[in-house]
This record gives C-alpha cells, sequence and structure tokens, in this order.
C-alpha cells in the first residue's frame, strides 16, 4: 500500500486509509452495527419526522412514513455515526448503500424516489452523493473528499429521501438492505479545531450572538450564517476577529451557524443552533437520537420550571424518568437507556400538560 505523508505541527503522520470497512450495518433484525478496529459505531436511527420503522423478515429494515413529497426534509432521513477511539482518527473513502423503495402499490412503487448522503462535517449542507430509486434493490457508492481522510474523532452520516410518491394501495418507506463506510482508525491525534457558539433571543426583536473559535490560524475569515429551514443558508456577517453579533433581522424563527474559512482553501462548519423568539411557539420535543448507551432529546421549553422526561414501551409501560430544570428555550438533555434495539415513545411533561414523540433505538 503507498502512503501519504503529511507533516503537521505536533508531526503527525497521515496514512491514506485502506478499503476495508469502517462500520457495517446488515439490518438483519438488529440495528447495531459492526465497528472496524479502534472505533465504534452507533446503531442505525431516523429523523423524527419518520413516525415508525420495523425489519421485514430478518434480512432489510425499513422507515415508513414522513418522506417529503418535494425537496428535502431536514428531519426525513437514516442516520449512523463512526467515533474513533482515544489516541485514533478517522480516515475513510467510501459510503456504501443498498437501498430501494417500497415495492407495494399497483403498480409496484411507493416511497422517495431520490435520495441524498450528507454528512456532519459541514451540518449536512453539501450532498456527498445523491441519486434515484426505484423498488429494486441497487448497490449505490459515495467516494467522499480527501477531508474525510483526517476527521479528528466522530462523524454523522445522514441518507435523506425526498420526491416522494405512492401508487394506488402502496406504503411510503425507504428500505435498505446493508449500509457499509469503508476505511479505518489511524494512530495519532490532529489538532483539534473548533467553534463554540451560542446564541438567546432578547425580546421579539433582536437575537444576540456569541462564539468562541480554536484551533484556527491567522487570516482564517469567519462567516456568520442565517437559514430559515436549517438547509438553505445565507451570509450574515464577516469578520476575522470579532465574536460576537446582534441580529436584529431575524424572523420569529431562525438557524444559525458559523463557517470558518481558512487561508488554504478548506472551511469549517460550527453546529447548527435554532432560536425561536421570545413569545413564540409551545413547549415540544424538537428531536431525539440513539447513542450507544443513552437517548439523546432536543427539547424546546415554552416556560422555566421542572419538567419531567420519560420513556415508555409501546404497550405503556414506563421505563426511565428524570427531571429537567431548564430556561425558556432549547434544552438539551442526555438520558442512559439499556434497553434493547426498538421503538419506544419519548415523553415531556409538566403542569402544563405533556407532549410525546415515537423513536428508534
Amino acid at each position: 500500500m503507498k502512503t501519504l505523508v503529511l507533516f503537521l505541527t505536533s508531526f503527525i503522520v497521515i496514512s491514506v486509509a485502506s478499503a476495508q470497512n469502517a462500520g457495517n450495518w446488515p439490518l438483519n433484525t438488529s440495528l447495531t452495527g459492526a465497528a472496524g478496529s479502534h472505533l465504534t459505531v452507533s446503531a442505525m436511527s431516523l429523523g423524527y419526522s419518520i413516525p415508525t420503522s420495523s425489519f421485514n423478515g430478518s434480512s432489510e429494515w425499513y422507515g415508513e412514513g414522513g418522506w417529503p413529497s418535494g425537496a428535502i426534509d431536514p428531519n426525513a432521513y437514516v442516520q449512523f455515526n463512526l467515533t474513533s477511539n482515544t489516541g485514533y482518527y478517522l480516515a475513510l473513502n467510501t459510503v456504501t448503500l443498498v437501498m430501494r423503495r417500497s415495492n407495494t402499490g399497483s403498480p409496484a412503487g411507493a416511497g422517495p424516489t431520490s435520495w441524498s448522503l450528507r454528512s456532519s462535517l459541514d451540518n449536512y449542507t453539501t450532498d456527498l452523493a445523491t441519486g434515484s430509486m426505484t423498488h429494486n434493490y441497487a448497490t449505490y457508492t459515495a467516494t467522499l473528499p480527501s477531508s474525510f481522510l483526517t476527521i479528528t474523532s466522530d462523524i454523522t452520516f445522514r441518507v435523506y429521501g425526498y420526491n416522494t410518491t405512492v401508487s394506488s394501495g402502496g406504503t411510503s418507506r425507504m428500505v435498505f438492505d446493508n449500509i457499509s463506510v469503508q476505511g479505518q482508525a489511524i494512530s495519532g491525534v490532529l489538532a483539534a479545531q473548533s467553534i463554540h457558539l451560542t446564541a438567546h433571543a432578547e425580546g421579539e426583536k433582536h437575537v444576540a450572538l456569541q462564539w468562541n473559535a480554536t484551533g484556527f490560524t491567522e487570516g482564517t475569515l469567519f462567516t456568520l450564517e442565517r437559514s430559515a429551514n436549517g438547509v438553505d443558508f445565507m451570509s450574515v456577517f464577516h469578520t476575522e476577529s470579532a465574536t460576537e453579533y446582534d441580529d436584529a433581522t431575524a424572523r420569529a424563527t431562525a438557524y444559525y451557524r458559523i463557517t470558518a474559512g481558512l487561508p488554504d482553501g478548506s472551511t469549517y462548519y460550527s453546529s447548527v443552533l435554532f432560536v425561536r423568539k421570545s413569545g413564540e411557539g409551545r413547549t415540544a420535543i424538537r428531536g431525539v437520537t440513539a447513542q450507544s448507551n443513552a437517548v439523546r432529546t432536543f427539547l424546546y421549553l415554552k416556560g422555566t420550571g421542572t419538567y419531567e422526561v420519560g420513556i415508555w414501551s409501546q404497550d405503556g409501560r414506563p421505563l426511565v424518568r428524570r427531571t429537567v430544570n431548564g430556561q425558556v428555550g432549547d434544552v438539551q438533555s442526555d438520558i442512559a437507556f439499556s434497553y434493547p434495539h426498538g421503538v419506544y415513545v419519548l415523553t415531556l411533561s409538566n403542569e402544563g400538560g405533556m407532549t410525546s414523540r415515537l423513536f428508534v433505538f
């Protein structure tokens, strides 16, 4: 194997990843994936726009309902994650998807006709690969760009389904037989770059944003971007040194992120923040994602106070309950969860009532 060697400030050697499975999800009665050496992988999960999922026999798994009839819905996806062990970084080559839409209906065919693969490296903005699909299985391989050879810790991939059609008697499903990621975890520690962005609404007119960037070279241009839907972003403010901005032009709800344009031409993206201005909305569960031994919840609290978050079986048995004390706005909460993989119900309640959402663990 030929080796490409790059010398960084700490004399780290980076090798091109060989074509082996870093992660593989056979989807044979289990959402659990098999990990390569020196890394871990998450279980397969769905975005919260997709209400249900199930195994069909012992060799395939599908997400049913919620797939958009038009453009991509940022919350309608299948998701999987890879994380390198301490002292290693990820070098990934390709992602291989074996999938189809439902073969139900007359004529046969129901569910998404188009798909897109995106990743957390740029907050799911860029299509790594796209294509169309029929009710017959096909294998799709996405070749990853060079930025995927130096992933410092972890990465999440999402496969979006869209342009959904449902023929008479059909059921809207996106069906998967196998998903795999080729690459490996390599010994070494890369220089870390990070942007921590915070935002909060000030009344009904302003959103105050602050950020802290570390690990970037002199001459990096930082751009604050805003989106109304979490997908299409526009530039709001450019700077090389400022660390705060007051946005007086945002709508009632908005998504924000910071992009860092480095002098070498590469781009780094912060996490995306969602902000709802004061007086808008109600207490809600915005999203649920499965971790290795935990459930991560994304909540919006209308009022300051004590809330109870619960996880229930589909037949109504309480499994986990915990208390969340929060201020008005968005709150992220991780709940330890050691039950078998399957479909569960998350509830969020206080004296003002209760809301719930199905999720796949």
